[in-house]
């Protein structure tokens, strides 16, 4: 009777933790689907660097408790042993990935959503002669933001040119002082 007295009171934690999981996960898919579906999230460059390292700690911490959990469960994966290396390098990564943009970039995009109104952020570009990729044409390279969410992708051409590097310009569209979703662009300089 014990045992199973153990068992019950463990389940409501395991629950609890299996639930904050679960949103933790979906927080950190948020910033990596807006973009899927067309909506170009900047955030601010004072929030992006007072939390980068909020952001890599709880990159790192998100990481090791995906390795551990995959760790635990790696008996059940069917493959070799080089598959389940490579599965555990990128469930590593992928772990880091969405813990820090937990903290960086969910926090901001929701409130942007939710209480934003229109603004306008001052960035500095850092390229604007790349003709980009299929996914992000014609992008405007911005300075001093996290790893793909630093350029602004389909920016006109004439708008792009007689930029430089160190120009100067304002995002405009909803948002706060933490981020902006990207609607149109004015030049400063």
């Amino acid at each position: 009777m014990d045992g199973s007295k153990e068992e019950t009171a463990g389940q409501p934690l395991g629950k609890l933790a299996g639930v904050v999981l679960a949103v933790w996960w979906l927080l950190g898919l948020l910033p990596v689907a807006a973009p899927m579906f067309g909506f170009a999230f900047l955030p601010s460059i004072e929030w992006a660097s007072k939390t980068n390292l909020p952001g890599i700690a709880a990159g790192l911490v998100s990481s090791v408790v995906l390795l551990l959990l995959v760790l635990l469960n790696i008996h059940r994966v069917k493959g070799g042993k080089a598959t389940k290396a490579w599965g555990v390098l990128v469930i590593t990564w992928l772990g880091y990935y969405i813990g820090k943009h937990v903290i960086v970039l969910a926090g901001p995009m929701i409130l942007a959503l939710i209480a934003g109104h229109q603004v306008e952020l001052p960035f500095t570009v850092v390229r604007a002669d790349d003709y980009g990729t299929r996914h992000c044409q014609d992008p405007l390279e911005l300075q001093g933001l996290p790893f793909l969410f630093d350029r602004v992708c389909g920016v006109a051409g004439d708008f792009r040119q007689g930029l430089a590097s160190g120009s100067r310009i304002v995002v405009i569209g909803r948002g706060t002082s933490l981020g902006v979703y990207a609607e149109s662009l004015r030049r400063i300089d």
